[in-house]
């Protein structure tokens, strides 16, 4: 099961384009931040922003098919 909180924390990160501003909204640290958006990128099995020297940019997510 996932932790609603992990999804708060997607978006405003996906809000801010920027893991800083995300955290310093959030009230948690940076590496906290980084942390969250990385299990949930583990849990649900996509990679969630193409990290750049900008900021993050959110990937464009397609559904598997069978």
């Amino acid at each position: 099961m996932i932790n609603l909180e992990l999804y708060k924390i997607f978006v405003v990160v996906a809000g801010e384009l920027n893991i800083t501003k995300a955290s310093q909204k959030l009230n948690i640290s940076q590496p906290a931040v980084t942390k969250h958006i990385k299990n949930l990128e583990n849990i649900l099995q996509v990679t969630l922003f193409k990290r750049n020297n900008k900021g993050l940019t959110l990937t464009e997510m397609r559904r598997k098919t069978i």
